[in-house]
């Protein structure tokens, strides 16, 4: 499958401009997308937001959550005599 070219329609000094113009627009809004997609990234990984994310990890991988419920349940059950 041969890929289209698509600069085969220019034929004049004005569509070279044009197309380069069209480039550049898109050049620019991509640009613009990834400074987006930067400062997106940026504002997530903070070290308080790490932070949290690794308590958050360590507490479901050692069943903290779990262990919080079934002292909340016993201390309820307790109260509760």
């Amino acid at each position: 499958m041969k890929k289209k070219n698509n600069y085969q329609d220019i034929k004049t000094m004005e569509d070279l401009h044009a197309a380069i113009r069209s480039n550049r627009a898109r050049i620019e809004a991509k640009g613009e997308s990834v400074q987006g997609s930067l400062t997106r990234v940026q504002g997530f990984y903070t070290p308080q937001n790490l932070a949290l994310q690794a308590v958050r990890k360590f507490a479901l991988d050692h069943r903290l959550y779990t262990i919080a419920i079934n002292a909340v349940v016993g201390l309820k059950n307790l109260l509760k005599k």
